[in-house]
This record gives C-alpha cells, sequence and structure tokens, in this order.
C-alpha cells in the first residue's frame, strides 16, 4: 500500500535550505526530464508523473542543467517527502550528491544571484 504524505496551505515547512525557483532546473529521473517548481541543496519540487514512487522510497538523478550549455551527469539519490495533490506536485530530499552535483547547485545558486540582480529585484 502506498503511503501519501498531504500538505495544506497552512502547514509550516521544516526546511534548512531554502528553495529557489530560479534558474529553473532540469534533471533527468531514470529517463524521464523534469523541469523543477523550486530547488536548493536540500531537494527539489516538481510535477507529479505517472508511475510515481510512494513517500519514502528513493530515486536515481542521472543530470542536472539549467541551459543546455549547463548539463551535467550526476550520481544522485533523492527520496520522495511529499506529495502535493491539490497542485499535482512531488517534492523530493536529496539523501545523495555526488561531488558534480554539489558543485552544479552551488554554480547554479551563484547563477541566480546574477538572474536576480540583472533583473533588478
Amino acid at each position: 500500500m502506498s503511503r501519501f504524505f498531504t500538505v495544506g496551505k497552512y502547514r509550516v515547512h521544516n526546511r534548512k535550505d531554502h528553495r529557489h525557483e530560479l534558474p529553473q532546473l532540469s534533471l533527468v529521473i531514470g529517463s524521464q526530464s523534469f523541469d523543477t517548481y523550486d530547488w536548493s541543496l536540500g531537494g527539489f519540487r516538481i510535477e507529479d508523473y505517472m508511475g510515481r514512487p510512494p513517500v519514502g522510497e528513493s530515486i536515481s538523478i542521472t543530470e542536472l542543467s539549467y541551459s543546455p550549455e549547463s548539463a551535467v551527469s550526476v550520481e544522485c539519490k533523492a527520496t520522495v517527502t511529499r506529495v502535493v495533490l491539490g497542485k499535482n506536485q512531488i517534492a523530493f530530499a536529496f539523501n545523495l550528491l555526488d561531488e558534480a552535483a554539489f558543485n552544479f547547485l552551488e554554480d547554479a545558486s551563484l547563477q541566480r544571484l546574477a538572474l536576480l540582480s540583472n533583473s533588478g529585484k
């Protein structure tokens, strides 16, 4: 039996790493590519998909990118942490980042700051 953890709009998130929307990251889970709604060094949120693993199950990520020129092959593991049913979204927490993934996410954070400074926000 699948376990689901649903969240309402009033539930407080206990998140160590603040999630970012920019730059929008893309990642590959299995053979499927997904764009993130938000991300951090701690995890990410994507659109729900067919064959979703249940909460607590681990998945493998093989590629991260924020533009076609930035794609990097990685070996990451993430765990399903919650399903946001009303928004058709699924959230994951990283539980294993290889060095390439960690460096990529740190660089993406710097890219985020550049995008924000250029947009005047």
